[in-house]
C-alpha cells in the first residue's frame, strides 16, 4: 500500500460534523481503577510524532493519542481555532471511544495550553497533569508571528508529494529517528497532507486567544501536576525575531510558573532534552514515563 494514503491507525468518529480520529493502546488486563492517559499534541503535531512515547506508557495503561480538526486523519474544520471548542470536541470524541472515566492529560507544547482549558470545563474527569516544555499564556504577547511565506511554501511541497513528487523536508530525519518503528514512519508519510498546513496555520493564529483561555481557566488545586521541560537551546535569529530569545529567557521562569498552578505541582528540567526530542528519543520518553509512574501514584493516595 502506498504510505501516502494510509488508513488511519486508529479509530474514527464523527464529532461535531467531522470525523475524527483517536488511537488508544494499552494492556487488556489494566486495572480498571487507573486513569487513562490522554496525550495533546503540540501545534501543528499529527499523533505519530508521540507513538514512541504512547508504546512506553502503554506498558502499563490504556493511552490515547487523537487527532485535531485537519491534523493526521481529522477531517478539516473552517471554525478559527479555540481552546474550549477543541476541549469539548475531545469529550465527545472519548466518549465516542468508551473513554467515561478519570484520565491524566499530558500537553505538549501548545497542548499545554489546551489541557488547562479541558481541565477548567471538565474538572471532575481530570485528576492528573503533565505538561511537557509546555507553552505559557504572556509568551504570546511576546513573540506571535505566523511565518506565512515559510508556511506556503510547505503547503506546495506537500500538494506535489501527495501528487508523487520528492519526499518533504525532515523525513530522512524522521526515518532515522523511528528507524525501530516503521509503521510509525509510513503514518508520519500518511500525514503530510496540505490540509495539515492550513490548520497549523489556523493553530498558529489562534495562538493569542487560546492563550488568554488558558489564563481564565482557574487553577489545578490539589491535582497532582508534573511539569517536564527542555532547556532552549539559543541560536542566530534573524532580524524582527528579538521576541523569540526573550521567550526563551523566560522558558525557566514559564515552567515554575506551570508547577505553582497546583499545591503538588512540581518542575524538573530534563537534561539533555530539546522541544521535540523530549517527547520522542529513548531515554527522555523513559523519564516521562517514569513521572507518569510518579503521578499515578500520587493519584491512587489520593482516592
Amino acid at each position: 500500500m502506498n504510505a501516502r494514503f494510509l488508513p488511519a491507525p486508529g479509530e474514527l468518529h464523527l464529532i461535531d460534523g467531522r470525523m475524527m480520529h483517536l488511537h488508544r493502546s494499552g494492556p487488556k488486563d489494566v486495572d480498571p481503577a487507573l486513569p487513562t492517559v490522554v496525550i495533546e499534541a503540540g501545534g501543528g503535531a499529527a499523533s505519530p510524532i508521540y507513538a514512541r512515547l504512547q508504546q512506553a506508557l502503554a506498558a502499563k495503561y490504556q493511552v490515547c493519542t487523537y487527532d485535531r480538526a485537519g491534523m493526521g486523519w481529522s477531517e478539516v474544520d473552517d471554525a478559527p481555532f479555540d481552546g474550549e471548542r477543541n476541549a469539548r470536541r475531545l469529550h465527545a470524541l472519548l466518549a465516542a471511544a468508551g473513554v467515561n472515566g478519570p484520565i491524566v492529560l499530558l500537553g505538549h507544547s501548545l497542548g499545554g495550553l489546551l489541557i488547562r482549558v479541558y481541565a477548567g470545563l471538565y474538572p471532575e474527569q481530570v485528576v492528573g497533569l503533565m505538561m511537557l516544555d509546555a507553552s505559557h499564556p504572556d509568551q504570546f504577547a511576546i513573540y506571535d508571528d505566523v511565518p506565512v511565506e515559510h508556511i506556503a511554501a510547505e503547503r506546495e511541497n506537500r500538494l506535489k508529494f501527495r501528487a508523487g513528487g520528492p519526499p518533504p523536508a525532515g523525513l530522512q530525519q524522521m526515518e532515522a529517528l523511528f528507524a525501530d518503528m516503521p509503521h510509525v514512519v509510513e503514518q508520519m508519510i500518511a500525514t503530510y497532507r496540505p490540509e495539515s498546513v492550513d490548520a497549523s496555520v489556523a493553530e498558529l493564529r489562534g495562538l493569542s486567544h487560546v492563550a488568554r483561555q488558558a489564563a481564565a481557566s482557574p487553577d489545578l488545586g490539589d491535582r497532582p501536576l508534573s511539569v517536564l521541560w527542555a532547556q532552549p537551546q539559543p541560536v542566530p535569529l534573524p532580524p524582527g525575531m528579538e521576541g523569540v530569545a526573550e521567550v526563551q529567557k523566560r522558558w525557566p521562569g514559564y515552567q515554575k510558573a506551570h508547577a505553582a498552578l497546583s499545591t503538588r505541582g512540581r518542575e524538573m528540567l530534563v537534561e539533555g532534552s530539546a522541544h521535540m526530542t523530549l517527547v520522542f528519543m529513548p531515554p527522555f520518553v523513559s523519564q516521562v514515563a517514569h513521572e507518569v509512574d510518579r503521578l499515578m501514584e500520587q493519584i491512587g493516595g489520593l482516592q
